[in-house]
């Protein structure tokens, strides 16, 4: 049959142009049979031969003559023997179904800049059909031959229209779009809000600043089932996950903790931000190792045209960016850097902080001829913090290092493979101040244990993407990892550690993992697309071994131009297990492999959802999930992971969990008003064998309430005002009642003064019996545009963080009392409370 086709198809494309442009459908046909070599059999009855047809656009193959001569008829076109049959059909010709079709494909960039345009629209305006560019602004579209139009066009960018006056072959284009006039303030519009692949993507212009920082993760927060907490390391909670099921990547490379200030800011400089996509509904088949969400974000190649900088300065730190050429048009650079200042200043708010954070990021882009692209990319970023108050004594520091080398090729006008090869490292060391009081209050011991845990990871992964026709879409591709963990060492002291070499050796925990995906997006007409997929893992941990298939699948529904049903179901599987220490309010989580004992953690979800998008009328949507999760992590009550390293897995146990619920968005854009709610009302839950005597309990963080408003209002040409009000059920947690040694003198355990020399013992009485109160705050803000000279902009941002002074999360510790042989929780710590701010950026 492909051989039949194909014969059809050498035949119909066969040049031909006609003698006349005007006449019968049988002069037309008779003209080919006496002047090519073409035969065409058909009967006076199937056709109606005496039809006066009227050429245009002067068709130069068989196929397109054909195409406008037995416009309307109702025939059927065959190949046999090399000749052209007309049948009789029951419906008319389709249309283009006899024109030979060819690829226009090339990439979208930024004219002033040469950066690529991720996402840009390509629309064909005759047949009302469309793609989007890629990651890398690659686009491909399937074109019939002859006279055609295209239309590309990208949110703050003038649209470009190109004519191709007679398409006869597959063809390459580069498009360079444009920037309109800026504007004082930059907002979403409705087109940026459409999904792609049913992922959020994420604009730090809806809510831009923490303390005048610029915070590309205030936005993330603002959708629903996305949840903030300050208190911890990795504060990002997505659908009842823990932090460390998400997979943040960086230019497509794992980052173990994207956070400064414990879960405050992120280490992405929203200055070296291109882009920000997040996936929790549902995932594709190429992501794999987070079970609540992926966030993929990309930053900027560098300017290949001309230098560009920008500066900010804000409570918290000062940052530049600087990017440019080094040949124009050939090679780029982006540098990127960001420190601290902020502790003078909250000396004049509060006492007992100290903290110092950077983060550095150079990127360099090779452009090698017309189709290959080479990408090297540096990330270091550090976090120093110091929290002291009454009892409580924690010291915390850790930062990431990540490099990246990524090979872009353009195979052909169908194919687009992208290669890399990345290294990720993460250090965690933490210490907690542990202090004894007798009856009367005296201290009788003070010692701090120190922790130190690492991560690091190999990986190279290529993925290949096909493009067949307009209404088919591949991606397949495979990945190989090392890591290597040392997830728990530490070392009892008078005083705190900061240096990784003082710390006792532990035996590195390793893995391998081998991956293979797969998946293909079909639209059936106009209306339907589905994306069917399949995520292969293959992990390898000393003498276990673990085969994961997680299938997956999308579907999307236009019930007309402005409504939109969607469903989804995925099958996620991870490696990594994070486990925290008992002790609250300690930097002390760890990562630690899936073994024979602690089983790969697995989720599966469906989720239904719906979208609405009217440009009068807003952007309303609504989704429904339901997941459920296997294997998830906890600890063994009376167990602690860093005083037993050499038994670890037996201080960590593997359960069950349950989340739920409904999220809930309006976005609506005047031309001065832009506003967004979004709500989400959920259940988490987690089971575990030895907890709460095997009943499931709420999860940690299971809010069952969560509200974000935020508003913006721009007053005349240069002054925008903005608001955000943020409302969340509090979380749930376990006290112990008691926290006691466990002495014993048949072990000859007798010296209540060496903790290091015995477990201690958690009596609880019940498990997550208590929730913190409900937490909201509301942050204001404004900003004044305004010009140094005509070619330095500069904006002024003023504000107030927490402006009522709402309480911070709760973060207790333990203190110690030998007169009762016991530890407690007592102690409360606030982060920030009202906080004004201000911060100035220039641009050059």
């Amino acid at each position: 049959m492909n051989s039949a086709l194909h014969a059809q198809q050498r035949i119909l494309s066969t040049p031909f142009s006609p003698a006349f442009d005007k006449g019968s459908i049988h002069s037309f046909l008779e003209d080919i049979n006496q002047r090519s070599q073409i035969i065409i059999e058909y009967a006076s009855s199937v056709v109606d031969t005496g039809k006066v047809i009227v050429i245009y656009d002067k068709p130069t193959t068989i196929g397109a003559l054909l195409q406008q001569v037995l416009n309307s008829q109702k025939v059927r076109i065959t190949e046999r023997n090399g000749k052209i049959i007309l049948t009789p059909a029951s419906t008319p010709l389709p249309e283009d179904a006899l024109l030979s079709w060819y690829t226009v494909f090339g990439f979208v960039k930024d004219e002033a800049s040469g950066e690529p345009l991720t996402d840009a629209s390509v629309w064909d305006p005759v047949r009302h059909r469309g793609a989007y560019a890629n990651q890398h602004g690659y686009f491909t579209i399937k074109l019939p031959e002859g006279k055609q139009t295209l239309q590309f066009s990208y949110a703050g960018y003038t649209t470009v229209t190109i004519a191709l006056s007679d398409l006869q072959q597959d063809s390459r284009k580069d498009i360079k779009l444009q920037t309109v006039p800026p504007i004082p303030e930059v907002v979403i519009s409705e087109e940026q809000r459409q999904k792609k692949e049913g992922a959020d993507k994420v604009n730090a212009e809806d809510y831009n600043n923490v303390l005048g920082e610029p915070d590309v993760l205030r936005s993330l927060y603002q959708l629903p089932g996305v949840k903030n907490v300050a208190d911890i390391p990795n504060g990002i909670l997505v659908r009842g996950g823990n932090p460390g099921e998400n997979l943040f990547l960086l230019d497509g490379n794992p980052v173990f903790n994207p956070m400064h200030l414990l879960g405050s800011l992120p280490i992405v400089n929203q200055t070296a931000l291109k882009n920000m996509y997040v996936y929790k509904s549902n995932f594709p088949s190429r992501f794999g190792g987070g079970l609540s969400s992926v966030m993929d974000v990309n930053t900027k190649d560098g300017n290949m045209k001309k230098w560009k900088g920008e500066i900010n300065a804000g409570v918290l730190a000062g940052s530049f960016t600087i990017e440019g050429p080094v040949k124009k048009d050939r090679t780029a650079i982006m540098l990127s850097f960001r420190h601290s200042w902020v502790n003078p200043f909250l000396r004049l708010i509060q006492r007992g902080v100290n903290l110092n954070f950077y983060d550095l990021q150079f990127k360099a882009t090779q452009l090698i001829g017309k189709k290959d692209k080479l990408m090297l990319n540096v990330y270091a970023g550090d976090d120093n913090l110091h929290l002291w108050e009454g009892n409580t004594d924690n010291r915390h520091q850790w930062g990431n290092k990540n490099m990246a080398l990524t090979w872009n090729r353009l195979l052909g006008p169908k194919a687009f493979v992208n290669t890399s090869v990345n290294l990720s490292s993460y250090n965690n060391i933490a210490g907690f101040r542990y202090s004894l009081y007798d009856s009367s209050g005296v201290m009788v011991q003070n010692k701090v244990y120190n922790i130190f845990s690492s991560i690091r990871q190999y990986n190279i992964r290529s993925v290949l993407e096909l493009t067949p026709s307009n209404n088919w879409r591949m991606n397949m591709g495979g990945k190989m990892s090392y890591t290597k963990i040392k997830p728990f060492t530490r070392n009892v002291t008078q005083d705190f550690i900061d240096d990784p070499d003082e710390f006792s050796t532990f035996p590195a925990l390793s893995f391998r993992e081998y991956v293979l995906f797969y998946e293909s997006e079909f639209k059936a007409g106009r209306r339907l697309t589905v994306r069917p997929g399949i995520h292969y893992s293959h992990y390898i941990y000393r003498d276990f071994s673990f085969n994961s298939w997680q299938p997956r699948f999308y579907a999307a529904y236009r019930l007309d131009a402005h409504q939109q049903l969607s469903i989804a179901w995925s099958q996620m599987g991870q490696y990594l297990h994070q486990v925290t220490n008992p002790y609250m309010g300690v930097n002390s989580d760890a990562w630690v492999p899936a073994t024979r004992k602690l089983q790969p953690e697995q989720s599966r979800m469906v989720n239904a959802g719906y979208l609405y998008q009217n440009k009068k009328l807003g952007t309303f949507s609504a989704e429904f999930y339901y997941k459920k999760l296997q294997n998830v992590t906890n600890y063994i009550e009376g167990k602690n992971l860093f005083l037993n390293n050499t038994g670890w897995e037996q201080s960590v146990q593997t359960g069950k969990g349950w989340s739920y619920g409904g999220e809930f968005m309006f976005f609506k854009k005047t031309e001065k008003w832009t506003a967004q709610l979004s709500y989400t009302l959920s259940w988490n839950w987690r089971q575990f064998r030895s907890v709460n005597k095997g009943a499931k309990f709420p999860f940690k963080y299971d809010r069952r309430h969560d509200l974000n408003i935020a508003a913006s209002y721009r007053i005349g040409k240069r002054w925008n005002c903005a608001a955000l009000w943020t409302f969340a059920t509090g979380d749930v947690f376990t006290l112990p009642s008691l926290v006691y040694p466990d002495f014993d003198d048949a072990q000859q355990i007798k010296d209540p003064l060496a903790p290091d020399e015995y477990r201690l013992i958690y009596q609880y009485t019940s498990s997550k019996a208590y929730r913190t109160p409900s937490y909201h705050r509301l942050d204001v803000s404004a900003g004044f545009h305004h010009l140094l000279k005509p070619a330095l902009p500069a904006k002024l941002i003023i504000g107030i963080y927490n402006v009522y002074g709402a309480p911070s999360q709760y973060v207790y510790d333990l203190e110690g009392s030998m007169g009762r042989r016991s530890l407690v929780v007592s102690t409360r710590y606030q982060f920030f409370s009202i906080t004004p701010y201000l911060s100035y950026n220039i641009s050059f």
